[in-house]
């Protein structure tokens, strides 16, 4: 039987909160459109669904099971501090579940990056039947858009601020279970 310890526990709790978070602000980006993502006219939401599912669906997967894994037989020992306690619970418990931002970062930067592959410019570019629930992209905050449109506002320069973003929270993430 696995009985886990305390800081996995919190890391579990923190990591589907967190999770949680992420998944609270998909459907504006439309991460996973899926209703839309064979229309031979939206090859775009296609790649946009595939990476969805890798970045936000299986790697946290993987991830979650990595930082368990390297928990194991690590934690706060009966013989520890209060202080030592507190501090392996945080640094290994609650340090390593903000990981799963740096997913979002990545899929988040990647869509910044290359705008056009996963969104059309332009509400004239998605079928006239779509139009209601399929997002354009708007690459320029000074271009006016009907207040009606479904837009997602990218921004122009943002995409290797997000990758690098990814790179910190999941450095930190897979480093902190094996501090102290």
């Amino acid at each position: 039987m696995i009985r886990f310890g305390v800081h996995q526990q919190v890391f579990m709790l923190f990591f589907a909160i967190f999770w949680g978070a992420v998944a609270n602000v998909q459907p504006r980006w439309k991460a996973f459109q899926f209703p839309l993502m064979f229309d031979p006219q939206l090859s775009n939401v296609f790649l946009r669904v595939m990476l969805a599912i890798l970045l936000l669906n299986l790697l946290p997967i993987i991830y979650f099971g990595y930082i368990l894994w390297c928990m194991h037989g690590r934690g706060p020992m009966p013989a520890d501090s209060t202080f030592l306690a507190v501090t392996k619970i945080l640094l290994q418990g609650i340090l390593p579940a903000f990981g799963i931002f740096g997913l979002y970062r990545a899929w988040l930067g990647i869509v910044e990056l290359r705008p056009l592959w996963f969104y059309k410019s332009k509400p004239t570019d998605v079928p006239e039947k779509y139009r209601h629930v399929e997002p354009t992209c708007r690459l320029n905050y000074k271009e006016q858009r009907c207040p009606s449109e479904l837009v997602v506002v990218l921004g122009e320069d943002s995409g290797k601020g997000n990758i690098l973003a990814a790179l910190i929270y999941l450095n930190v993430g897979c480093i902190s279970p094996w501090l102290l």
